[in-house]
């Protein structure tokens, strides 16, 4: 069981996920997709509040009660404000969690789409960050922009940001943290890619262990969320930071 509560932070609204019993000290902070709502993230906020762990989605520049788009799916839209919220939402995610009392806690950053590429550029800069899940988004920025262009879009207007916050450029502050990457297979939205080149990148570099680094390609999935995600999520988190700590503890 949990509780749930919209709560208030730095003029940044989020919703609180709360575990009423068998809290496991595991905090996980959700950065939801392009368009898309905290709200619509309650489904996947419930079932790992309810595993025990603490859950927060901080509302995102341009959506909700953010400065709002009126057509998120327009093309000049898009082109405009894509890498421009993920950039501004990596600055807030510092503001954020230094608002946050999590001293006794892990902290695991996850996001879907759009919020992977927010979560990705984030843990690279944050290394109070103790582990990065990225679910069809992107952590080779670069890559995924040039896919972007191939798809039609035009060249985003300042390219040279996303040049200097590309986390593949910052794979030395990844030592020693956990990295989960899922993606599905048939992804139509985001490319899976991005996510396929920074991990072998990551690889080819060493500065990530193997044991660190985690990659899933979902076959017949296109640009969701599924349940066979949801499962290996659980048992990755179990098993880095609930299991280890249970049998030091005892």
């Amino acid at each position: 069981m949990y509780k749930k509560q919209l709560m208030n932070s730095n003029n940044i609204n989020y919703l609180l996920f709360e575990p009423t019993h068998d809290n496991k000290h595991v905090t996980i902070i959700i950065y939801h997709g392009w368009g898309s709502s905290i709200y619509n993230q309650t489904f996947l906020a419930s079932i790992l509040a309810n595993f025990g762990y603490t859950v927060i989605i901080p509302e995102i520049i341009y959506h909700d009660s953010r400065e709002a788009l009126s057509n998120y799916f327009s093309k000049a839209i898009m082109e405009h404000y894509f890498w421009k919220t993920i950039i501004q939402s990596i600055e807030d995610v510092r503001m954020f969690i230094q608002s946050l009392s999590l001293s006794d806690h892990k902290l695991i950053i996850l996001g879907s789409s759009m919020g992977g590429f927010i979560a990705s550029g984030a843990f690279v800069q944050e290394q109070q960050i103790d582990a990065l899940i990225n679910i069809n988004g992107s952590a080779a920025w670069l890559t995924s922009e040039e896919i972007f262009q191939k798809q039609g879009s035009n060249a985003y207007h300042e390219i040279d940001a996303i040049e200097q916050l590309d986390p593949i450029n910052f794979l030395h502050n990844f030592k020693n943290r956990h990295i989960l990457l899922l993606h599905g297979q048939e992804d139509t939205v985001i490319s899976p890619i991005g996510q396929q080149t920074f991990y072998e990148q990551a690889l080819a570099s060493g500065e990530i262990e193997h044991s660190h680094l985690s990659l899933t390609l979902y076959p017949h999935i296109n640009h969701s969320i599924s349940l066979p995600m949801l499962e290996n999520i659980v048992n990755w988190i179990e098993e880095r930071f609930v299991i280890t700590k249970n049998t030091h503890q005892s």
